[in-house]
């Protein structure tokens, strides 16, 4: 009878489960190459690190008021990359350098960019094209506020007498109500804040009943004998008579909304000088001012509804 050999077996036994598991593991790197998943992002760099914020983006949008293109960053994928949008009246989308241009036709709508790479793998991008707009909501019912002039520019008055008074007959010029909207379009998004610069804007109610619509225009004016800048709406009220109403805000977020399309929502109080109203003659001292004051969340820039 011939003597089994444990050790080659043995041997045998490791050599195959080696030559396995090798395979094995060529066969998932391999799959995991082919099946490499592209990566688009915001920026110059990739950022995709444990414990870190990544700038891997899964939609975009184009505004035709100042933002009418983008360069996005690709990564991940096999190289040779191409675009096609499915809407080229709307976004064109070409690569160079591994990055995704994108370019908008001044037509609203939303389109889908497939970014691929030379084998074969795909990414899509949802794109939507429209105007972009700021949303104030008026967060409380606004207040008449009674102030001195200060070096600070104003200081709220304590005289508790003099505020009942102005509240009294200030209440027929009050026209915003908590939960009213103002929506500006500018006109360029770059520039919200400005001089010289204004666009469009709609004043509506919660239930999204239109009130006024007009246009607004970023200029100087006096607020307690010093200048600033302001806000100035000028809207058709009834019998097509002009209106105006200038408000001042002192935000600092107010103008970079534009640099990020994620700041937001933010609490800012709008400030409108009051104080030569009819309704407070004979009420308000010389030495007093007040102010229309409405406490307001203004939220990211986003898209005009298509």
């Amino acid at each position: 009878m011939p003597r089994f050999n444990h050790t080659t077996e043995n041997m045998k036994t490791k050599t195959l489960l080696g030559f396995f598991l090798l395979s094995l593991m060529t066969f998932c790197i391999s799959a995991c190459q082919d099946d490499a998943e592209i990566i688009l992002f915001s920026g110059s760099e990739l950022i995709d690190e444990t414990g870190t914020c990544t700038n891997t983006i899964s939609s975009t949008v184009l505004y035709l008021n100042g933002w009418e293109a983008e360069n996005i960053g690709i990564a991940n994928g096999k190289g040779g990359y191409s675009a096609q949008s499915s809407d080229e009246t709307i976004v064109t989308a070409t690569v160079n350098d591994n990055r995704l241009w994108l370019s908008s036709h001044g037509k609203k709508g939303k389109v889908t960019v497939t970014v691929s790479d030379k084998d074969g793998n795909y990414v899509t991008l949802p794109v939507t094209v429209s105007y972009g707009v700021l949303t104030f909501t008026c967060l409380d019912q606004p207040e008449f506020q009674v102030s001195r002039p200060s070096e600070d520019m104003l200081l709220l008055d304590a005289e508790e007498d003099l505020q009942k008074k102005v509240n009294a007959v200030m209440a027929f010029y009050s026209f915003i109500n908590k939960g009213d909207i103002c929506v500006l379009r500018p006109d360029d998004v770059y520039r919200l804040s400005e001089e010289g610069e204004g666009g469009k804007f709609t004043y509506k109610t919660q239930d999204e009943q239109i009130l006024a619509e007009g246009t607004y225009r970023i200029e100087w004016a006096s607020l307690a004998g010093k200048q600033k800048k302001a806000f100035v709406f000028t809207y058709k009220g009834e019998n097509d008579v002009e209106k105006q109403h200038t408000f001042f805000n002192f935000s600092p977020y107010l103008g970079t909304q534009s640099l990020t399309r994620e700041r937001g929502p933010i609490t800012t109080a709008w400030l409108e000088d009051v104080s030569d109203s009819p309704y407070l003659e004979d009420v308000l001292p010389a030495d007093r001012t007040v102010v229309y004051w409405v406490d307001t969340m203004i939220f990211s820039l986003s898209a005009e509804d298509l």
